[in-house]
């Protein structure tokens, strides 16, 4: 029979999805997970059968916990959809800059590690930012009913053009860059969105 498992699986995969985060995949070895994660490298072995299942678990784990939150901030009524999409802009250029750790989006940040050579990472963090786009996208949707966004546009284009913003974010904050800079350029970029005359005249610049 075998031994049941001494610790809880998602507090393991918690440490060591923050774990990958700081370190990125490349740089966190076993004895990183094992500190990470109080687990000694034989029972990672045994539990995860070794570090890229273990990462593996951590991408999906990211995702499951992930986008239900950013459903959760983007739902709400149609007649304040459209800024909720703003809150999300900004909240995205400031998200980083307030983490003492700077992590960002994980299907981003590994999107540029290790997608283009990991073919079993690659689609889960594809499906990720995926998810995500839709999920802004429907947020468009509903800021097109209420009358704020140009009803001609293509709502998943809109949600591919923020979530390709948001993750540039992440990168600049990473880098250094300031936040006034950043919140210059999300203000920017929700102005360049496809935003109706109602709603321009009712909020001049």
């Amino acid at each position: 029979m075998a031994r049941p498992r001494s610790f809880d699986e998602q507090t393991v995969l918690d440490a060591a999805m923050r774990q990958f985060r700081l370190t990125g995949y490349a740089g966190t070895t076993l004895d990183d997970l094992s500190a990470a994660t109080g687990l000694g490298r034989g029972s990672l072995y045994a539990s995860f059968s070794g570090k890229h299942p273990l990462f593996l678990r951590t991408l999906a784990t990211y995702a499951e916990q992930g986008l239900p939150a950013l459903e959760r901030s983007l739902a709400g009524p149609d007649e304040s959809a459209v800024e909720r999409l703003h809150a999300f802009l900004v909240g995205s250029a400031h998200s980083v800059l307030d983490d003492a750790e700077r992590k960002g989006c994980m299907a981003g940040q590994f999107a540029h590690e290790v997608a283009a050579r990991d073919t079993e990472a690659a689609p889960v963090i594809r499906d990720t930012l995926r998810g995500q786009q839709r999920l802004v996208a429907a947020c468009a949707e509903a800021a097109q009913r209420s009358g704020d966004l140009d009803p001609s546009a293509d709502p998943m284009t809109i949600g591919g053009l923020v979530i390709s913003l948001t993750r540039g974010f992440d990168i600049m904050a990473k880098a250094g860059i300031d936040r006034d800079t950043l919140d210059a350029a999300a203000r920017q970029a929700f102005t360049g969105l496809p935003l109706t005359p109602r709603y321009r005249e009712r909020h001049p610049s």
